[in-house]
């Protein structure tokens, strides 16, 4: 149902400390109890966001993030870009097979600074994993990538080159 839209957006343990939070509220104010008026409507939310939960962990390693992508394709061959903010080249591995691109990468955290000198601490290191379906075989031993920018770009030259002929409406 989220899955599709939310996979990758929001991590996995997020989702999971929102949920306990959520569950703590409700037993604060009371919301818990059985003759609680707006049980039932707390009880779709907890319901939906369980569902949430389960479909980002399932659809995802914990703790990674599906990066976004554009496919395209030309006569010659399907282009892959893909967001990796962070990242660096050394730290992304890319498999190609006949119908399926493989990006698993990792962003490093910052040098390793004390705890106790952070007043908040945002940026840690990220994994970034997507499988991509391509749309027809590639030659994967020919296969170019390129980072730049945060962007990762991958060229995969096609099996079989095909032309497009362009017709006319009469």
């Amino acid at each position: 149902m989220y899955g599709d839209n939310m996979a990758g957006l929001i991590p996995a343990d997020d989702l999971k400390r929102l949920q306990k939070k959520m569950n703590k509220l409700m037993d604060e104010l009371g919301l818990s109890d059985l003759e609680s008026k707006y049980l039932d409507e707390m009880q779709k939310i907890q319901k939906l966001m369980g569902e949430l939960t389960e479909e980002v962990e399932t659809g995802q390693p914990e703790g990674s993030m599906m990066p976004l992508a554009d496919v395209r394709e030309t006569d010659e061959a399907v282009i892959v870009a893909m967001d990796l903010p962070g990242v660096d080249k050394q730290d992304v591995d890319i498999a190609v097979s006949e119908d399926e691109l493989r990006v698993v990468a990792e962003k490093k955290a910052e040098t390793e600074i004390s705890e106790k000198d952070f007043h908040k601490r945002e940026r840690t290191w990220r994994r970034f994993e997507r499988a991509i379906k391509l749309p027809v075989a590639v030659k994967g031993d020919e296969a170019k990538a390129r980072l730049q920018s945060g962007v990762l770009e991958v060229t995969l030259p096609k099996e079989a080159v095909t032309s497009r002929k362009r017709i006319s409406i009469e």
